[in-house]
């Protein structure tokens, strides 16, 4: 059940995206659907739900899908709508998969929401036959879930939390707008416009693959966490700052690719902060959160302002946010420093 529901989250998350970007929506209109499922992600952690009202919240969802699929919802009432049942089901999803993850594979999880974003183009022909049967497994799932309604504040865990939102923010700032962006363009000079929806989610998914690549690989290499997070970092900094510069083309496409490999670094900084004895498992999760969904609020609000020059600058504010959570870690291992400097002198 963790598996499929993460394949469904993956589907969720991009496929009302590609749904937006297919009917030629306006860049901020498609990136609230992504939006609107990380603001449901924010109810597990830090607002925790009682099974009653997750279940209340699958109603609710089935309702609006059988009402919309008997008498056909049109306009903004349908987006505004939309919008309320990604929200609703994400809450339920991830509140489920919140309760299971400790028995679920870490890589396996990846994986099965990469095959959910490779998957996002059902969402453009079936959106509500997909709601419907997210519905259908979210209440299936809900068996399974006994959470007690409840808030968990997010400690500062030494300024690591920071460090984490920084460092989520920087990707949620650009990955969404650049799909978005990058597929509108190639939709809008193509014939085949199915085939270039799925090009740009190839390549979303590529980003994917090379983010996960990296703790496997570079954890048995070394265990210089702190030259690791900075080395991946800067270069996230380095790569988006000239993706801005560069037109779509095959060199920016190896540019994004290459992204997943400094975001990969991630694993870092819980590391780092277990290692400081300062690790909060529930603060991670929070700080996580709230940058997914600070990123794409940025996204959404720069888009509506600035349309077609969005992309651009949000690819400047991702590398800026890479450089701010560079900043953070340097602020958390400075005063590390000084406390154990003090602690020797007494």
């Amino acid at each position: 059940m963790f598996y499929l529901l993460s394949l469904m989250t993956g589907i969720l998350e991009c496929g009302w995206l590609m749904n937006g970007v297919a009917h030629s929506m306006p860049i901020w209109q498609s990136l609230c659907y992504p939006l609107a499922y990380h603001i449901g992600n924010l109810f597990p952690k830090p607002f925790t739900l009682p099974r009653w009202a997750l279940q209340g919240m699958c109603l609710v969802s089935a309702g609006i899908t059988i009402f919309a699929m008997l008498s056909p919802l049109t306009g903004t009432l349908y987006f505004i709508l939309t919008c309320l049942r990604l929200t609703l089901l994400s809450a339920v999803f991830q509140s489920v998969r919140g309760e299971l993850k400790q028995d679920g594979n870490r890589l396996l999880k990846r994986i099965a929401r990469v095959g959910g974003f490779a998957l996002s183009l059902l969402a453009i022909k079936y959106p509500e036959y997909i709601l419907l049967l997210s519905t259908i497994i979210a209440n299936v799932a809900l068996m399974k879930y006994q959470q007690k309604g409840h808030i968990t504040g997010m400690k500062w865990q030494g300024g690591y939390s920071a460090v984490m939102l920084f460092h989520q923010l920087h990707y949620f700032c650009y990955a969404h707008i650049t799909l978005a962006a990058a597929t509108m363009y190639m939709v809008s000079l193509s014939e085949f416009p199915t085939r270039d929806l799925f090009i740009g989610l190839l390549v979303f998914c590529g980003t994917w693959v090379t983010y996960m690549a990296v703790e496997p690989i570079v954890s048995r290499l070394t265990d210089k966490v702190l030259s690791v997070f900075f080395i991946g970092h800067i270069a996230i900094a380095v790569l988006l700052l000239t993706m801005s510069q560069l037109a779509l083309g095959p060199v920016f496409v190896v540019f994004w690719l290459l992204t997943g490999f400094g975001g990969g670094t991630v694993y870092t900084i819980s590391r780092k902060a277990k290692n400081a004895g300062k690790y909060h498992s529930p603060s991670m999760t929070i700080a996580e959160n709230i940058g997914h969904t600070l990123g794409l609020v940025t996204a959404v609000v720069i888009a509506v302002f600035l349309g077609d020059a969005a992309p651009t600058v949000m690819l400047v504010l991702g590398a800026v946010s890479a450089l701010l959570a560079v900043c953070c870690m340097l602020l958390v291992v400075r005063k590390e420093k000084n406390n154990e400097t003090h602690s020797n002198k007494r």
